[in-house]
């Protein structure tokens, strides 16, 4: 009888000890977009992608608009994410 009360607290305490652990994990965070100016360092044709590197130095890889050529400006919003920031909205800068 004793050895059964045991089992029974032990897996609450594992049970409960897991629930608690995944309601702190959870990640609430809006992601936040900023404004940045980019310039296309490079296009490929071949798969229709385009680098983009920002002042700030980060470099993406976006789909290839058709008006875009290497050396071109963006204008686009950043967003910053957990896991890792994106580049999407592109549009010629003035």
């Amino acid at each position: 009888m004793i050895r059964h009360a045991i089992q029974i607290a032990v897996l609450t305490g594992l049970l409960v000890a897991g629930i608690v652990s995944v309601t702190l994990a959870r990640d609430d965070r809006i992601p936040v977009s900023t404004g940045v100016v980019a310039t296309i360092t490079g296009i490929d044709v071949h798969h229709g992608m385009a680098t983009l590197q920002t002042e700030a130095g980060e470099v993406f890889q976006l789909r290839q608009e058709w008006s875009w050529k290497v050396g071109d400006k963006v204008e686009c919003d950043r967003i910053d994410d957990a896991a890792r920031p994106w580049l999407q909205n592109c549009r010629p800068w003035q």
